[in-house]
């Protein structure tokens, strides 16, 4: 099945078989109130006094378009404590035409409406989600510690940042901006954004110059002609070719730089002194290799996550000069040197080590860590695991152990246990063993 706006892809998707093609209709009047009566106050039948006419307006001007009442609904939810003048306004600004021939302009316009009325502290975060491609799904742990690396998170009274974050991503699923997809325990943990949303950060974040996307190599190339210098740099898609010394100048400021897709580019780490979020995403079965040993030497890092299963992945020798990183997340093959003065990071929160990597050596000076994921306890010290007991930050503990293998002896799964049993912030828990049986795993 395939849906579109556009009638003429509509028509040469069926061959021109027109009765292959379904025009959705719009929601009837009942439909309509009873979306937009749940969205604001959760029940179709409760509506307050003071508001009762506006919905009314509202309805009509929004032409049945689902898209159209959820976004204004939403808006209306955060004022529905207000006053019916803060209401009015808001329907004062749709337009009415929109109720009888609903433009794709129009309804970039109800988009645009929500965007403004977005508290300031939000709109960067918003924004930020153009980084990501269209119909991706986005973890909201990655964009959360991608939104405290950039600054945009404030320390409120001393908060967790961590914490603040999630309310600015709940805040933006409750304005309707974003979609909540899977959900755990009650909370949304990922979500996809509508691809007119996605149209309308694109194009806030042109007009800011906030967010760069190229699909393309002509799309590098163009940026060297632009005013102003890049500060966050998507690619997507399947980018190639070399960069020039002038486009290399052109993106000396960028501050975050995500790479999707195929594209084998490589951006010249060297010259971004100033990049604090990095990330890279490749197909399951891409194999390629990803050169990170320049990030060493980038001293404002803050976000490193690599999700490429058939990539190899090259670290420095040395990185505890990454003193600001707070994520390290490797989804790769085994990494054959990693780095051993990992544990000199004192600001890094969030670590998952990739295939066969071993507990770093010394973890128990790992005293900021709250995520830890390791793959790989087979040649665990005592010391190592005895060592885990004092990471009393971590939240979220992922580990896996072969019950077979001769160093993973009775003392040191009861120093393993006992080491759990002290970490008393742990909230989740992933405690994977397993056997070999003639030669297989199990």
């Amino acid at each position: 099945m395939i849906t579109t706006r556009l009638d003429n892809v509509a028509a040469r998707a069926c061959r021109n078989d027109r009765a292959c093609i379904y025009i959705m209709k719009p929601l009837g009047e009942q439909d309509s109130r009873r979306l937009f009566f749940n969205r604001v106050f959760g029940s179709e039948n409760v509506c307050s006094v003071q508001f009762k006419e506006i919905p009314v307006e509202i309805l009509k001007k929004c032409g049945g378009l689902p898209l159209a009442i959820i976004t204004i609904a939403s808006l209306l939810a955060c004022h529905e404590a207000g006053s019916s003048n803060e209401w009015e306004s808001i329907n004062n600004s749709l337009g009415a035409k929109f109720a009888t021939k609903p433009t794709l302009e129009e309804m970039r316009g109800i988009l645009n409406l929500s965007y403004t009325h977005l508290p300031i502290h939000l709109r960067p975060c918003f924004l930020y989600l153009g980084m990501y491609p269209e119909d991706r799904l986005i973890i909201r742990d990655d964009l959360v510690r991608q939104w405290i690396a950039e600054g945009f998170v404030c320390n409120l009274h001393g908060a967790d940042l961590e914490d603040v974050a999630k309310s600015y991503f709940v805040e933006l699923i409750n304005r309707g901006l974003i979609q909540p997809e899977k959900t755990c325990y009650g909370d949304v943990i990922t979500c996809r954004i509508h691809d007119m949303m996605l149209d309308l950060i694109l194009s806030k974040s042109t007009e800011d110059n906030f967010i760069s996307v190229a699909y393309k190599h002509e799309d590098m190339a163009r940026f060297n002609s632009c005013e102003y210098k890049v500060r966050r740099l998507s690619l997507q898609s399947s980018v190639g070719g070399a960069m020039s010394k002038a486009l290399a100048t052109s993106m000396s400021l960028v501050r975050s730089y995500t790479q999707f897709g195929e594209s084998k580019y490589m951006l010249p780490l060297p010259q971004f002194k100033y990049l604090r979020v990095l990330a890279f995403e490749f197909p399951f079965n891409w194999k390629t290799t990803i050169d990170l040993r320049a990030t060493g030497h980038l001293f404002l890092l803050r976000y490193l996550k690599v999700s490429a299963l058939s990539a190899e992945v090259a670290l420095h020798a040395e990185i505890q000069g990454l003193v600001h990183l707070e994520t390290l997340e490797l989804h790769c093959r085994p990494i054959q040197r990693f780095p051993s003065d990992i544990t000199c990071l004192a600001n890094l929160f969030h670590l998952i080590l990739p295939e066969c990597t071993l507990l770093p050596e010394g973890i128990q000076n790992m005293k900021s860590v709250r995520t830890l994921h390791c793959s790989d306890m087979s040649e665990s010290s005592l010391k190592e695991i005895k060592g885990l007991s004092e990471l009393t930050n971590l939240k979220e503990l992922k580990l896996r152990v072969p019950t077979y293998y001769p160093g993973m002896t009775i003392e040191c799964f009861d120093a393993l246990l006992s080491s759990i049993g002290m970490l008393r912030n742990l909230k989740h828990l992933s405690l994977e063993c397993w056997h070999k049986y003639d030669g297989y795993d199990s």
